[in-house]
């Protein structure tokens, strides 16, 4: 059966209705707003009383023990500066050329003889090994023709000159003729001015004297002849010694021969083939005589220029299995021109004779160059260095400043000028706090004043 609502009393139990009688519900709006009310009030006071026992708890909490700063201590690496010369060497990158090439040419045309079985591309051979034969029945017959020529020239001269070994035994007697003649006139002029002799004698006489003057002249005519002959086959025989020295010339170069020990690089001739006077035959490169071309940058070779660039040692590496082959060798000249497109100057080293047979023209290699000698002078690890000109020292558990001058770089190693006092060590471990007078301890030093370190104020933290 439906309660009613009895205002101010409650709930109370109502007679029970017919099922005929309409069903009505009574509002409820009045007992709804007091408890609203009622709930409300308790939650307020509820959290009045816990905000005033959270600020009476805070108030009466005792006080913490205050903290002092510790200064913090930061663990470091050091080493001890050891004033040396130190030198950082300059790397490159170049290729391997030779020094020495040539290209061999058949100085005499004919059929090829014969061709060494050394003669091969890439094959090694020997200062002057025969490497190819041309036919030398044509030139045989020259030599034969210019020996005779020679011969002939000679065999003239020796004519020549007996003859004119005679003349001058005639022209002598010629000479003692005319001055026996030349006598008798002036004997038979003597007696004509006596009387003695007849003015007939002396005309036969004198014409004695000019028959012998005649005679002398010829003869002396016929030497100056014999004289310009001889001259004429000297030159003659001159001329043919040189046809006879050409035709053993070229006789000579029916044999092709290594000028040096070298590799072949190339072959252009087969046997039985014809090669043409001034026909080229072959390449070959001397093995003792290779070098490399490499290039440094323009403020490089201003220092190596200074400190003097020629006859410096290199020494040229490349990767081949598990090691390495190192070849040494000296700059020996310098490009005429500098590299437009890199700025760079390119350097020509010459490797030594002994061990350059390991390379191979147009290997790519890399090239050490000996650095310049910095005397006095203290390598450091790169993490020593602050902003390029100071470093740290350890001074009275300390960092310390040290102005530097930068000389050279080595890889992750410095090469620097620096004045460190007696007893003073750098510091290698990189530290983001770094600064003057932070404190540092030695790794593997204990810590002055205990572990842990003291208290008080500092930098750091």
């Amino acid at each position: 059966t439906p309660l009613e609502t009895l205002p101010g009393s409650g709930y109370v139990a109502s007679s029970q209705k017919s099922d005929d009688q309409p069903k009505t519900d009574k509002p409820r709006g009045r007992f709804g707003l007091m408890s609203a009310l009622v709930r409300l009030g308790l939650a307020v006071l509820i959290l009045g009383l816990a905000v005033y026992w959270a600020f009476s708890w805070v108030a009466q909490r005792p006080e913490a023990p205050q903290r002092m700063n510790r200064e913090r201590t930061f663990t470091v690496e050091v080493i001890e500066p050891a004033y040396a010369s130190h030198s950082a060497p300059i790397t490159a990158y170049g290729q391997v050329a030779s020094a020495r090439t040539i290209e061999l040419r058949s100085l005499v045309a004919g059929r090829v003889l014969e061709i060494s079985p050394d003669f091969a591309v890439g094959s090694q051979v020997e200062q002057d090994d025969v490497l190819l034969r041309v036919d030398p029945f044509t030139y045989n017959g020259a030599v034969v023709e210019a020996r005779a020529a020679v011969a002939d020239a000679e065999l003239s001269l020796a004519e020549a000159q007996e003859a004119y070994a005679l003349e001058q035994s005639a022209i002598t007697a010629a000479e003692d003729a005319l001055a026996s003649a030349q006598t008798d006139l002036e004997r038979a002029r003597s007696l004509l001015a006596s009387g003695a002799a007849t003015q007939q004698t002396v005309d036969t006489r004198a014409l004695t004297v000019s028959e012998r003057q005649q005679a002398l002249d010829q003869r002396q005519s016929n030497l100056v002849t014999l004289n310009a002959q001889i001259l004429r086959q000297q030159a003659a025989i001159a001329q043919a010694g040189y046809a006879l020295e050409a035709a053993e010339r070229d006789l000579a170069n029916t044999e092709i021969t290594a000028p040096f020990t070298g590799i072949v690089t190339a072959r252009n001739v087969t046997e039985s083939a014809y090669v043409g006077a001034n026909e080229a035959v072959a390449s070959i490169y001397e093995s003792d005589a290779l070098e490399v071309s490499f290039m440094v940058s323009d403020a490089t070779y201003a220092t190596l220029r200074s400190d003097g660039l020629f006859d410096r040692a290199v020494e040229v590496s490349r990767t081949a299995g598990a090691g390495a082959e190192r070849i040494e060798g000296r700059i020996a000249r310098i490009a005429p021109e500098i590299d437009s497109a890199t700025g760079g100057v390119t350097l020509y080293a010459e490797l030594e004779s002994d061990e350059a047979d390991l390379l191979r023209p147009g290997t790519f290699v890399s090239v050490e160059v000996a650095g310049v000698v910095h005397d006095n002078t203290l390598l450091v690890p790169e993490t020593a260095l602050y902003n390029d000109d100071h470093i740290y020292v350890v001074r009275d558990g300390r960092m310390a400043a040290v102005e530097v001058e930068i000389r050279d770089r080595d890889g992750a190693q410095i090469i620097i000028a620096a004045d460190i006092p007696e007893g003073e060590r750098i510091i290698t471990t990189r530290l983001s706090q770094a600064g003057e007078g932070v404190a540092v301890q030695v790794e593997g030093e204990e810590e002055p004043g205990g572990p842990g370190g003291g208290f008080g104020s500092g930098p750091g933290g």
